[in-house]
């Protein structure tokens, strides 16, 4: 079995083209000097809104201010639009791109949430060493995520509707990526039939046909996150009528190409198990920490707790002379 620093990253790069819908942005400075760190919330799409995570130095190894830090403080610092502020037409627009392994990419945030004892894991977006720049000419035409990825393949299944439990034609194929540290990441790929200026493609009978579990797979395509809103009124008869929301959400990778990773490149079982390996240990790791962080806040609480206790003894068995020093009103 290969040592996890021999595992090859794999192919992991995203392209987005938008307008800045809102962000969550944050300065702050740290060992490496001035950072901006937070979320984009971009829309790419008439219905696609993407949250892309960032965390930025001010300079790079060359000591010259990045241009993704001097994008992203024109968004903080309000001297571009988001279209909270103004309307999608005047609202800043960006690109978010890279090159070889420095490109935004999917990432496995490993957490536990507050208050909770289960370790949460959530992939998302991420600018990592990619670019972010400004560009004035985009067009809503011009709207786009796309992803291109590596993914092991784990299975090939049917997807079924959630609501209808019946088949919907498309095929979920799901996988692992190997990323930096020897980990992998969960990927979930949907394929369906293609309709273009080329004509229409049972792409998902093609998968099934030719993809089969245990072999490294290239897939591109599209990233189809949406909130899709709908209204229905009834009544009005009386007064006004009723309007009711209903909000779908779909979180979706949907493929339009593929083609297989074969000879040097192409990743082993025992690459993968190993990596899977180190995944949980990632998250056993994120779990300790945390229960750790837990214990120190109850050790503190009781020892607060016990504090508190004393110092209502000592008050009660002071002599009456001594209230004059107002103990009673330290907040301890």
């Amino acid at each position: 079995m290969a040592d996890k620093q021999e595992i090859r990253p794999a192919l992991n790069k995203i392209d987005i083209t938008g307008v800045v819908k809102e962000h969550k942005l944050n300065s702050g400075k740290g060992e490496n000097g001035n950072y901006i760190n937070g979320s984009l919330v971009v829309k790419a799409g008439e219905f696609t809104e993407v949250t892309v995570k960032v965390f930025v130095n001010e300079m790079n190894s060359k000591n010259k201010v990045k241009k993704s830090y001097e994008t992203l403080k024109k968004i903080l610092k309000g001297e571009v639009k988001t279209m909270v502020e103004a309307s999608e037409e005047e609202a800043v627009k960006i690109r978010l791109w890279g090159n070889e392994g420095f490109t935004p990419q999917f990432r496995e945030e490993i957490f536990k949430p507050e208050n909770s004892t289960e370790v949460v894991t959530k992939v998302g977006v991420d600018l990592g060493f990619g670019n972010i720049t400004i560009d004035d000419k985009i067009t809503p035409e011009d709207y786009e995520a796309r992803f291109d990825v590596e993914v092991f393949v784990e299975s090939v299944e049917e997807e079924i509707d959630k609501v209808t439990e019946q088949e919907t034609g498309r095929v979920v194929v799901k996988g692992w990526s190997p990323v930096y540290g020897g980990s992998v990441i969960p990927l979930e790929i949907k394929v369906g039939t293609i309709v273009d200026e080329e004509g229409e493609l049972d792409f998902a009978e093609d998968i099934r046909s030719n993809i089969d579990a245990e072999t490294t797979v290239n897939f591109w395509g599209n990233i189809d996150f949406k909130a899709i809103i709908e209204k229905k009124s009834k009544g009005g008869g009386m007064g006004r009528a009723k309007v009711d929301k209903k909000t779908t959400y779909i979180h979706d990778l949907v493929a339009i190409g593929a083609d297989f990773v074969e000879g040097d490149d192409e990743y082993t079982i025992e690459d993968i198990q190993q990596a899977r390996v180190e995944r949980e240990n990632k998250k056993q790791e994120v779990a300790n920490k945390e229960s750790e962080g837990e214990k120190s806040n109850k050790n503190n609480s009781i020892g607060a707790n016990k504090h508190n206790r004393l110092n209502r003894i000592n008050r009660v068995n002071k002599p009456t002379t001594t209230k004059n020093n107002n103990d009673d009103e330290l907040p301890f």
